[in-house]
């Protein structure tokens, strides 16, 4: 044994003291304490993305001086694999480095995530974790010009080009195509890189509409796949033309009469490929603006409008049954037709979770529409002849410039909603929820822009009883185009209020507006009431009227119209759409109104509207209607 003899006197006097209690033979020696060299694992990069079937090498650096490397966990277990664990030495110049490969699976319903932890060998209490995303597969269809594809409608022996343009293909094989139904409605031949370019080529010959579906699937992931619908009209057609099913509307087992539906492609702004396609919406002449059901775009992450303190900008729209619908306005790009689209366009987004409505917008009593079976649609096209939900003969009632309190239209809530007692709130034109057609201006249609933003044409087949389905068409633009033309239609003039006056059995009713949203026709009358469908008339048998409609300056015209029982006929044909001769009370019986003339008008007639402010040649500025 050795041991340090340095400053005996004071290291004696010390072994003197403690010597009593130290073994014979021992040493004792003061000095600093050994720490073990603690362990840790560190992630040089962390929030990792791949892709659907991606493998990458993820690596951790250990420091052990027992150099026993680690063990490679996953959450969820076994959400992909992991293979090739290393672990390699300290150099000179580098840690010790632990490395396993880890690949995504293939097959994705939705974008995931996957938890990867290394833990020590040497002390399993110590471990590090990283974040690996994986993106599903996803195809997006696009037209010629890498545009998002929306509903399509040719002519006779038409024809276009559809790109599948597919994501996060590892594998890059690209899709298959098909048409639906697979005889009668056209074909679909693929060429291009790995098939991805599609031809669609409609029958040469067609007596009535027809409605077809073209699908692109990915190969790599055939769970993945993308639709649009394309419809071959007899005439008619063109790239400002929208198709309108009046067909019950998108929910399965829920026939809502009277409905003309049509479809619109929502895209994140910016965004040609993270879109969506909405089915199943409303088309309303007598609203503004687009609204959608959240549920119906739950993909996309749209930009809400906020004000100067971050609250979201809320929208309500309440009917005169005291439904709402309640939501965030959002920006988004909308492509409606081949050639009509709004970009950056405020919409209204209903989210599908109860939420607090001011009661100012509900009136204390009403309830919240925020389901396609309460709506009986995935949405509303408000194509009416106003540019904003606040404007009215020109008027902006929201902006602050007409008056200083606001219409109980918008409101400034913080991300955990409104409270009851919350006040509207004033808001530029620009946020204010707009109807789309202002914002055709053509820039997604170059080199050929067709700017056909100064009102909207609808036109439905002649239809005497009911009937299971109708298709007609939504024309944007007038007077702007070949198939536009105003022609001799009667165009009526409106008032301060957007009405014009309709005299019918010797009432005159000044409060008078066409409403394609509408499912029947409403106006004060002694007609007897319906007793299952109580907003319905039921007269014992048919009843034949006849209405002027007088334009506020210009414009005269008699309609003739027939109301049957409506009770009978919808019992009768329960699975049917197309009901022309159904009428009721207006305002479910309130006495101050006018007549409301609902889709039952639309049929047999082609029906204009002019947007507020618009020009039209050889017309009146708008707003007006004509037939």
């Amino acid at each position: 044994m050795i041991c340090d003899r340095g400053n005996g006197v004071q290291k004696l006097l010390f072994l003197l003291l403690v010597a009593g209690s130290l073994p014979l033979g021992a040493c004792f020696k003061v000095g600093p304490k050994v720490v073990e060299p603690a362990i840790s694992i560190e992630f040089p990069v962390g929030n990792i993305s791949l892709t659907a079937g991606q493998a990458r090498v993820i690596s951790a650096q250990v420091y052990d001086q027992n150099g026993q490397g680690v063990t490679w966990s996953d959450s969820p277990l076994n959400f992909g694999t992991l293979t090739n664990a290393t672990f390699a030495p300290s150099t000179s110049t580098t840690p010790p480095i632990a490395s396993v490969t880890y690949t995504c699976p293939t097959t994705l319903a939705s974008p995931s995530s996957v938890t990867l932890t290394a833990t020590s060998i040497t002390n399993p209490a110590v471990s590090s974790s990283t974040t690996v995303h994986c993106s599903p597969v996803v195809v997006a269809l696009q037209t010629a010009t890498g545009l998002p594809m929306a509903a399509q409608n040719l002519g006779p022996a038409g024809a276009f080009f559809i790109v599948a343009f597919v994501l996060n293909d590892q594998a890059n094989l690209g899709v298959t195509w098909a048409v639906s139904p697979s005889t009668g409605v056209g074909s679909i031949s693929g060429s291009g890189p790995n098939n991805t370019f599609g031809l669609y080529t409609a029958p040469s010959t067609i007596s009535l509409p027809a409605t077809a579906v073209i699908t692109a699937t990915s190969v790599t992931d055939p769970s993945v796949s993308a639709s649009v619908q394309v419809t071959v009209l007899p005439s008619g057609s063109g790239g400002n033309v929208a198709v309108l099913n009046v067909n019950g509307g998108p929910v399965p087992g829920q026939v809502s009469p009277n409905g003309a539906y049509t479809s619109v492609t929502i895209c994140n702004h910016g965004s040609t490929t993270n879109c969506q396609t909405v089915d199943g919406v409303l088309v309303d002449t007598g609203s503004y603006g687009l609204r959608i059901l959240q549920s119906q775009i739950s993909s996309l992450n749209l930009s809400k409008a906020t004000d100067p303190n971050g609250n979201f900008l809320e929208n309500c729209a309440s009917f005169p049954d005291g439904s709402v619908l309640w939501g965030t306005v959002e920006r988004a790009d909308v492509y409606i037709t081949a050639n009509e689209a709004a970009a950056n366009l405020p919409i209204q987004v209903i989210p599908s979770t109860p939420t607090t409505v001011p009661d100012g917008c509900s009136n204390t009593g009403a309830f919240t529409i925020s389901t396609p079976q309460l709506l009986g649609a995935n949405g509303i096209l408000g194509v009416g002849p106003e540019p904003t939900d606040c404007t009215l003969s020109g008027i902006n009632f929201c902006d602050g410039t007409h008056q200083s309190t606001p219409p109980n239209l918008y409101y400034s809530c913080p991300s955990a909603g409104c409270t009851a007692n919350a006040s509207p709130v004033v808001v530029s034109a620009l946020s204010q929820v707009s109807n789309p057609v202002p914002y055709f201006t053509g820039a997604f249609s170059s080199p050929n822009p067709t700017p056909d933003g100064n009102g909207v044409v609808i036109q439905l087949p002649s239809v005497s009883d009911p009937q299971a389905s109708a298709i007609g068409t939504l024309t944007f633009g007038i007077a702007t185009e070949q198939n536009n033309s105003l022609g001799t239609a009667t165009v009526l003039t409106l008032d301060a209020n957007d009405n014009f006056t309709t005299v019918v059995n010797g009432q005159t009713l000044t409060q008078s507006f066409i409403d394609s949203g509408s499912n029947a026709l409403f106006f004060p009358d002694s007609l007897a009431a319906c007793s299952t469908n109580k907003n319905f008339y039921c007269p014992s048998s048919p009843v034949m009227l006849f209405a002027t409609n007088s334009g506020a300056t210009q414009g005269q015209s008699t309609v003739d119209f027939t109301v049957e029982d409506a009770d009978s006929l919808l019992f009768a044909f329960p699975q049917y759409a197309v009901f022309p001769t159904i009428a009721g009370p207006c305002s479910q019986g309130s006495s101050a109104c006018g007549f409301l003339w609902g889709l039952p008008f639309f049929y047999g007639r082609t029906v204009y509207v002019a947007i507020d402010g618009q020009k039209v040649f050889g017309a009146p500025v708008g707003p007006w209607w004509a037939y």
